[in-house]
């Protein structure tokens, strides 16, 4: 992903070290705590609808909670933001680890955990741009995003040997542990910084200022673009959506772990690949649109009935044009003006998961109506690889525009 050099740079920024940090640790505890309680519901209901329900509570949340409180992180000093919400979710976790909890009364505390992650990530997605020096911030936020997407294969590793071996409740208290340590780095190590936004701020928006941030995000041509392209990511998940009907088709059902593991590895692979290739941000921020369309025609093949092999191949290359989030990432985030990055960001990320959720049920209901998982996946890249193309145009546009609604860094 980045030079040894780089790597040395952004490790050795304080403020920055401790936050990346404590984001991975935070991430990898996150997994053993929703494998840790599927069990738990599991053990004590039996219910296989259950346990799946509770798995989907995890991504539920975050599509209320980011457009309704991403507003805290600009109304509010970010650090104060992130510590606060840390330190209650340590101690929400902490009590869902306490023996004998009541099952629905941990689930109620899983779904608070998850809401007020929300304003904690908007929180600190705004601070990065504060707390990188500019030619950096690609560099860091692609180390961010890597980080997790291993963090998060680790810990549902992790997870299955700690929960078999132990208990779940170790594995919830593990979790707390790693909440109240992400709140002491982040306490000591980030400077206090005043709230973008603060409360109470009287000022008229101008035509230049937009009266929110939805507004901002509909109406700036880049921001919207930028959004769009990144939605596209719920046609490119149909695969892992259909992993399990997609193995049995393909007579290997032990490969479900495989092909669901494929899109975050090769994502790695691909940031790395990139970032490794084009050091220029801006040669990075024109290849959004032909990366994006990498990451959807590919799917299209699956129309010829792939073979496994074929079928890993195929993902893996999907896979690493997927790494156009990146870039995509942090263009939008440099893009939007200081005030506003906390609620944008909590919007984007509610549209981002909402996309990705709904295309993967979508897709399930389209298989199952006409009786081929392969013709999904390949529609899925055909509409894709359409829109993809559409918005590769509609960026280089918006690009060369001399629009002044957002600001850089």
């Amino acid at each position: 992903m980045t030079t040894r050099g780089t790597l040395r740079e952004l490790v050795g920024l304080r403020e920055f070290r401790a936050m990346w940090i404590g984001s991975t640790v935070s991430t990898a505890g996150d997994q053993l705590a929703a494998v840790a309680l599927s069990l738990l519901v599991f053990e004590r209901t039996q219910s296989v609808a259950a346990t799946a329900l509770t798995w989907s509570l995890t991504l539920f949340p975050p599509l209320i909670s980011g457009p309704l409180l991403g507003w805290v992180a600009d109304r509010f000093p970010r650090r104060t933001v992130m510590v606060t919400t840390a330190w209650l979710q340590a101690a929400l976790m902490a009590a869902m680890a306490i023996p004998g909890m009541p099952l629905w009364a941990m689930i109620v505390l899983l779904v608070v955990v998850l809401a007020i992650s929300s304003p904690y990530l908007a929180a600190q997605e705004a601070s990065l741009p504060h707390v990188l020096p500019p030619k950096r911030y690609d560099d860091g936020v692609a180390l961010f995003g890597t980080s997790v997407d291993i963090a998060q294969m680790a810990g549902l590793a992790a997870a299955g040997f700690l929960v078999a071996h132990t208990s779940p409740g170790l594995a919830l208290a593990i979790n707390a542990v790693t909440f109240a340590f992400t709140a002491i780095l982040v306490q000591t190590s980030v400077k206090h910084r005043p709230a973008a936004d603060p409360l109470g701020r009287k000022k008229k928006p101008t035509d230049d200022e937009p009266r929110g941030a939805l507004t901002l995000l509909v109406t700036e041509p880049r921001l919207r673009t930028l959004l769009g392209v990144r939605m596209l990511a719920g046609l490119a998940m149909v695969p892992e959506g259909l992993a399990v009907p997609l193995a049995a088709s393909l007579n290997a059902v032990w490969a479900v772990g495989l092909i669901l593991a494929i899109e975050p590895a090769a994502n790695v692979l691909g940031v790395a690949l990139l970032f490794r290739l084009v050091r220029d941000p801006a040669k990075r921020e024109r290849l959004i649109g032909p990366l994006a369309i990498l990451s959807l025609a590919p799917l299209i093949m699956f129309a010829f009935n792939p073979n496994l092999t074929w079928t890993i191949v195929l993902l893996v290359i999907a896979g690493i044009g997927g790494a156009y989030h990146t870039p995509a990432r942090s263009a939008w985030m440099r893009l939007l003006p200081d005030q506003y990055r906390g609620r944008a960001y909590g919007i984007g990320r509610a549209a981002l998961r909402s996309s990705q959720g709904g295309g993967m049920a979508l897709a399930g209901v389209v298989a199952h109506s006409v009786g081929s998982v392969t013709a999904t996946i390949a529609g899925a890249g055909g509409i894709g690889l359409l829109l993809a193309t559409q918005a590769t145009f509609a960026w280089r546009r918006a690009r060369g525009r001399d629009n002044t609604k957002a600001v850089a860094i």
